[in-house]
């Protein structure tokens, strides 16, 4: 038998008290980009807090009624654990800051937004999220994650910036979409004249059209629209989501794979097809 390594980013959030407001950056962090926790591993920082057992059983609780899942907490020994806690965590090294996309309200039509996303995956081990954003006067910030507070125009000197073209309800976009970017349109469809690269974003309110090669991530229907489809010229994606269900590229059919497919809400499942 042989035993592998492996490397990989988490996001680390440190809970504050009064865990209320706390939560409440949370829920904007959501409201702004849905997709955001979805399907990435989450580390609690909890070191030089001293924080009683009963007040992370309820942090926990409502991290997971937000869908946010925690893998390991961090500064607490395993014998103060309950039984169904995650396990203590410890080790790994800091990498780059993470970024939380915006809506950039100025930069682009009244729903729609492109924001870029870095993950530092250069590095293994664990993206540390600073305590100290809390005091940024900005209404994007998150206590529990640091957030670059850069203008929008160095922002827009550093990355490359997808123009979303209004139309009704609906926006396209007509370039790639690169990896690390984010493309947030929750009031209606999103047309990708392109691909979508592998770290890249697509989050609409109503349907999402990929005219190219999907490979990061499409999250359709985050309004609550259960008739919101996902369709695509080549299926490659990381995860694709409808209404809050979504499956991971480990759960494609094979044959599905690299091909042109729409993927569907129906009866509480996501349901593929291939496309002719």
């Amino acid at each position: 038998m042989k035993f592998k390594g492996k490397s990989f980013i988490a996001i680390v959030l440190s809970p504050e008290p009064p865990y209320q407001d706390w939560f409440k950056e949370i829920d904007r962090i959501i409201a702004r980009t849905p997709g955001f926790f979805i399907d990435r591993p989450i580390v609690l920082d909890v070191r030089g807090t001293k924080i009683p057992i009963e007040e992370l059983e309820t942090v926990l609780e409502g991290l997971s009624a937000r869908s946010i899942r925690v893998f390991g907490i961090d500064g607490i020994s395993g014998t103060r654990l309950k039984p169904g806690m995650p396990p203590s965590f410890g080790g790994g090294r800091l990498t780059a800051d993470v970024e939380i996309p915006e809506t950039a309200a100025a930069d682009a039509p009244e729903t729609a937004a492109v924001a870029a996303e870095t993950l530092g995956q250069k590095t293994a081990g664990k993206t540390d999220t600073s305590k100290n954003a809390a005091k940024s006067n900005k209404p994007a910030a998150d206590p529990a994650t640091k957030t670059a507070a850069k203008p929008a125009a160095r922002k827009a000197d550093r990355q490359h910036r997808a123009v979303p073209e209004a139309n009704g309800s609906s926006i396209v976009i007509t370039e790639h979409v690169r990896s690390g970017q984010s493309i947030l349109h929750p009031d209606g469809d999103v047309t990708i004249v392109g691909s979508v690269s592998s770290g890249a974003e697509i989050i609409a309110g109503g349907s999402i059209h990929v005219y190219g090669a999907l490979r990061g991530r499409a999250l359709a229907g985050v309004s609550g629209r259960d008739g919101a489809r996902i369709f695509c010229s080549k299926l490659d994606a990381e995860l694709v989501s409808i209404n809050g269900l979504y499956k991971v590229a480990d759960d494609f059919e094979p044959a599905l794979r690299d091909a042109p497919a729409q993927i569907r809400f129906e009866n509480e499942s996501l349901v593929f097809e291939q496309l002719s």
